[in-house]
């Protein structure tokens, strides 16, 4: 790809801001990719969808506040579709309680507050590599960690708090600031946020000495709103019944999360100039970051599979996807904390590619024609329990993909920065262009059968995601 062109791509999606779905900006994109595919010449397709959209009140500057002792304290981030104090927000006593199982019954009239660790843990728990020799190390993950704390909410709303100050610890402020997590839970009915730093030693020690505070979350649910997943064919030309699905998501949070617009532009445009032997589909989903509000499970894609089974499903009067390629998180340089100095930035390095291949043959296809950084592709499986991505539904589906859903530490961070490596996003679109290159001359025999998710099959990973993470036990304690 001409890096200009690239540029200008990020160049624009730094000028939106976030993303968030439903936003004017995360329409502002969808409609930019949509002229961009029409100008191809492309008919582009839209799915409206309808949701309740929960976000914090644009009227109100002083909505997001927090105040203990006459000392205003710094919010690393809002947890997203937790609840609301209103516009005066709520001044109750704090109570300091401990995890794993909080005791919500003794914060009952009051504010919560509970301690997060963002610790270091063995990835190989969740994520497999198909070489044993090659698997994922030891890595911190503010995403799942956020995730677990956000689970109680619902049992501490029950129990009468009023609301909820999570204080992270193994994350500076400035890796804490803007993190949009979670993002996969449905509305908490019960207002949190999140705190970090000297902040967060403060709010605990308050929590401990029984101190009171203010907190002010001043969220609206916007009733009915509405966001569009597009997608187009490009019909094939000699075996258009067989159909390839190119997929990526439009909501994010900055220039990394969500990035694989580009992919799908850039692909759907050499499609276009030539057309390959099978139809191919390309689909920039909407929900991603608002998955409860489009699919009941899944991810943003499982509503894409759900209302349009005749591109895929296979059998009478339906077309047969044998594969799909998932574009996300394109480019992403590697940011870290830094413990000993304090510090918060980039390494110089890319971050680890999270690959994922479901099938052997799909695995030996990117060791072949996947050429990013000099070094040997590591290959993720995905599991019954698990698939990180839009590549998930497809999984569940049995339909082959390869995937690219790098996770760094900003992934969902509001906050703009220096996040993409041009060279690097050029050279996984280009990978991709191969993949699906050789993709469309491999018979479908070739690509490999997805294995089928038991019970059985669910029950083997969480025992061995359990296992994992019993022998590294210390790096929890």
């Amino acid at each position: 790809m001409d890096h200009d062109t690239i540029r200008a791509e990020l160049m624009y999606l730094e000028s939106l801001g976030s993303r968030i779905s439903g936003s004017r900006s995360h329409d502002q994109l969808v409609e930019h990719v949509k002229q961009q595919w029409a100008d191809f010449g492309m008919q582009v397709h839209e799915d409206m969808l309808h949701f309740d959209r929960w976000s914090m009140a644009a009227e109100n500057p002083n909505g997001l506040s927090l105040k203990i002792d006459g000392r205003d304290m710094a919010i690393s981030s809002v947890f997203p579709y937790s609840g609301s104090t209103g516009p005066l927000g709520t001044e109750k006593q704090l109570y300091r309680l401990r995890r794993p199982l909080p005791r919500w019954a003794k914060a009952r009239g009051g504010i919560a507050v509970i301690e997060v660790h963002n610790r270091e843990f063995p990835f190989a728990a969740v994520v497999k590599t198909w070489d044993r020799a090659h698997a994922w190390g030891k890595t911190t993950m503010p995403l799942l960690t956020a995730t677990f704390a956000g689970l109680g909410l619902g049992r501490g709303r029950r129990a009468g708090v009023e609301a909820v100050i999570f204080a992270w610890r193994g994350i500076s402020p400035s890796n804490a600031k803007g993190q949009y997590l979670p993002f996969t839970l449905p509305y908490q009915n019960i207002p949190a946020v999140f705190v970090a730093g000297g902040d967060a030693d403060f709010v605990l020690d308050a929590a401990s000495r029984a101190r009171r505070a203010t907190l002010v979350v001043d969220a609206v649910i916007e009733r009915g709103s509405t966001m569009r997943t597009i997608w187009a064919v490009v019909e094939g030309r000699s075996a258009p019944q067989e159909t390839v699905l190119v997929v990526s998501h439009s909501d994010g949070t900055n220039i990394v999360e969500e990035n694989g617009h580009i992919g799908l532009v850039e692909l759907a445009r050499q499609v276009v100039a030539q057309p390959l032997a099978r139809t191919v589909i390309f689909v920039l989903t909407a929900g991603h970051l608002r998955i409860p509000a489009v699919t009941d499970h899944g991810q943003a894609t499982s509503r894409w599979l759900r209302d349009h089974p005749q591109w895929w499903v296979g059998g009478p009067g339906n077309r047969h996807a044998v594969a799909g390629l998932v574009i996300e998180h394109l480019g992403a340089r590697e940011y870290r904390d830094d413990p000993l100095k304090n510090t918060y930035g980039p390494t110089g390095n890319p971050e680890p590619e999270l690959l994922y291949a479901s099938t052997p043959q799909l695995t030996a296809l990117i060791e072949s024609e996947w050429r990013t950084t000099g070094q040997p592709p590591r290959v993720s499986a995905p599991n019954a329990l698990i698939q990180f991505g839009e590549g998930q539904p497809l999984y569940l589906k049995g339909i082959p993909n390869i995937a690219l859903v790098t996770v760094p530490q900003y992934l969902l961070s509001i906050e703009s920065g220096d996040y993409v490596d041009v060279a690097l996003l050029d050279r996984q679109v280009s990978s991709f262009a191969r993949l699906l290159q050789r993709i469309d001359t491999m018979p479908s025999n070739e690509i490999g059968t997805v294995k089928a998710i038991t019970p059985l099959a669910k029950a083997a990973a969480a025992l061995r995601a359990i296992g994992i993470l019993a022998r590294s036990s210390s790096h929890w304690r």
